[in-house]
Order: structure tokens, then sequence, then C-alpha cells
């Protein structure tokens, strides 16, 4: 199943690319597939999501990015230790990758927002290595 999940996060890495959205057709049926798999989840898990919701709020993310997070970080088995920590390190650690590759670059490096989907591969990538 995660290897499937892979295969659809690729695709809209790629649409994200391409358009700078990410459609809720794809996201919202993951967010509610993932609640309905793994509801109440674990504290760190309903951590995680109020940090992702606060991040979209505080616009470090946009609408379509946050959704697919919280699907991905729902979608996470129960049985695996700590996702939401992998999660939070593959979001930092993408996030400094990408302000780092604009400062490179000599882009803003603050303030804009550009597609991110792609952010999010190797947290399905690890979900794909320890199910």
């Amino acid at each position: 199943m995660y290897l499937v999940l892979l295969v659809l996060c690729i695709g809209l890495a790629w649409f994200d690319f391409k358009t700078a959205r990410i459609p809720n057709g794809a996201t919202l049926p993951l967010l509610l597939a993932g609640l309905w798999l793994n509801f109440p989840g674990r504290p760190e898990t309903w951590l995680a999501s109020a940090l992702l919701l606060l991040g979209w709020q505080q616009r470090m993310l946009g609408g379509g990015d946050a959704k697919l997070w919280l699907a991905l970080l729902w979608l996470a088995p129960v049985m695996i230790p700590n996702p939401a920590v992998v999660l939070g390190a593959v979001w930092v650690a993408t996030g400094a990758l990408q302000l780092a590759w604009r400062a490179g670059r000599r882009l803003r490096v603050l303030g804009i927002r550009r597609p991110g989907a792609w952010r999010a591969l190797p947290f399905v990538a690890w979900l794909v290595m320890v199910s």
C-alpha cells in the first residue's frame, strides 16, 4: 500500500511543480482514510497535526501541502514508533535544503511560496521501508 502512496506522491509532486497546486481530490481522501484507519491516533500525532496547521496559518506552507502532510502523518501505521518525529525531521531537513538552494541561487529566501510536495517524498519513502 505504501509503495502506491509513494507513486501517488511522486505524481502529486510533479503536478505541484507544474501548477503550484495540490488538488483536494487527492489529499482529502488520503486524509480521511488516515483518520478512519488510525483514529484516535497518538498524542504526538495530534501535536504534529496542530503544528502543521499552525505552520499553514503562519503561511509557512500552503494549504495543499498542509493537507498532504496531515494525510501522510495519519496514514502512518500505529505500530511504527514515532512517525511524527520522523515527519518533523524530514520537514525541517527538506525546509533547510530548500532555503539553502534559494540562498545559493541568490533568490529571496523567506516569504515566498514554492511547490513543496516534493518535500513529502522522503517521509513516504521511509514509510515504504519500515512497513
